[in-house]
């Protein structure tokens, strides 16, 4: 009986093993009850040793133990206090007063809830509970998170990512991304709700950076809420736009050729997509690689495939040397001098008259003051945030999605934070 004590981790001090019995289904029912003849009572705190009933005995869930499923059969007594003639029942570490489940299970579901790689129905299958069990340990999560944050850092970033719960379609995140912490989590990303949220933030004039992307509402809520601080266009947002520029001048030439054509096949390659849309200091040219032609695989040299891809029109030529050019500057520029550089390419799109590329010039042009602040620190960027919504998909894939957005938020907060601190706790 000893061995039990170790093997399922019970305090052998507090509880005593009565029987052990092994069921058919490979369950081990351990039947225990609490070692200490004496008990405070609840409300005058004076010890009583009087006993006056015992209750039903109650079957709780506990923890795996050397690969076999454990339930504790609890008896637990009714006490009488004679001080203040008070009837009670006992309580043991192990479990809640009236819970079906131990708390050492309760603590490994809440374990498995920070492994965003986890569904809920599987921790609930996992730890032999129900999934309203395992969504109530989240609800009462969701319950000491704060309603809003009123300390912000001076670094914070904007983003949304595609929720689809009952409270919307979107859903809006609020990241520090210098310290790597998910803030808080709204249910929409409407201007208005934004500037209402803000009001609670008791500094929100200490806020320097403002990082997000190209959608104005977010630069209107950082120009009324934070008047210090600097709105800063994440890099990855407005070089993209480039890059559909010059992606749009391929599906026009594709278009333009038709299927069969040796010129759509070209085109249509995802390797040589690839080689078009990444940033030309960063391709081993003079490295041979292997395409299909003429019905074999050959080797080739990535220059000589960008050269007849050139072949194909001189619109794409030039907007590939257009975007190489905005790279450059993207990698190589200062914030001193970025502003200058940004406008010459601007001038040289609009020269070249490529239509795609005029309205990306058009677009970044419109945003070029916030683009130049993305200068002023290369770290001040929506990196970590990207990642994040990255993680978020996989919590709603694995999920199958959640209807519940109390329930989503809790657990993206849960698994980013682990722990939650810098807001108004709900009451």
């Amino acid at each position: 009986m000893k061995d039990y004590y170790l093997l399922v981790g019970l305090n052998k001090k507090e509880v005593k093993i009565l029987n052990v019995t092994q069921k058919i289904e490979g369950i081990i029912e351990l039947e225990i009850e609490n070692k200490s003849k004496k008990v405070r009572c609840p409300v005058c705190h004076k010890f009583t040793s009087s006993v006056h009933g015992k209750l039903k005995p109650i079957r709780s869930v506990y923890i795996d133990a050397c690969g076999s499923k454990v339930d504790l059969i609890i008896h637990k007594k009714r006490y009488r206090c004679y001080a203040c003639n008070k009837i009670f029942t006992e309580k043991l570490s192990i479990n809640t007063c009236k819970g079906s489940i131990s708390n050492k299970v309760k603590i490994q579901i809440r374990k498995d809830l920070l492994n965003y790689n986890l569904s809920l129905k599987f921790i609930a299958d996992k730890n032999r509970v129900s999934i309203y069990t395992v969504e109530k340990e989240m609800l009462e999560i969701e319950s000491t998170m704060p309603e809003h944050i009123i300390n912000l850092p001076r670094v914070i970033s904007f983003d949304e990512f595609k929720a689809d719960t009952e409270e919307g379609k979107y859903a809006f995140i609020l990241n520090d991304p210098v310290h790597k912490k998910v803030l808080d989590i709204l249910p929409n990303r409407k201007k208005e709700y934004l500037l209402q949220y803000f009001t609670y933030c008791k500094n929100r004039h200490s806020v320097e950076f403002v990082i997000s992307d190209m959608y104005e509402p977010y630069l209107l809520v950082t120009k009324i809420m934070f008047p210090k601080a600097k709105y800063i266009v994440d890099r990855f947002h407005y070089i993209r736009y480039i890059m559909d520029a010059l992606d749009e001048i391929r599906i026009r030439l594709q278009h333009k050729y038709g299927e069969k054509s040796k010129e759509y096949k070209l085109l249509k390659n995802k390797k040589n997509v690839s080689l078009l849309r990444k940033y030309g200091n960063e391709i081993d040219w003079w490295i041979y690689t292997q395409r299909y032609k003429n019905g074999h695989m050959v080797d080739v040299l990535p220059i000589d495939i960008l050269h007849e891809i050139f072949t194909i029109s001189n619109e794409l030529k030039e907007g590939y040397y257009l975007k190489e050019d905005f790279l450059d500057i993207v990698n190589h520029a200062t914030y001193e001098d970025a502003e200058v550089q940004i406008e010459k390419w601007i001038s040289k799109c609009i020269i070249s008259n490529i239509p795609e590329f005029i309205e990306a010039a058009g677009t970044i042009s419109r945003w070029k003051e916030y683009i130049v602040n993305s200068f002023i620190d290369e770290r001040y960027s929506n990196g970590f945030t990207e990642g994040t919504n990255n993680k978020i998909k996989v919590i709603k894939r694995v999920g199958f999605g959640y209807k519940s957005f109390k329930l989503l938020r809790a657990r993206i907060l849960y698994v980013f934070n682990k722990t939650l601190s810098g807001g108004t706790k709900k009451k």
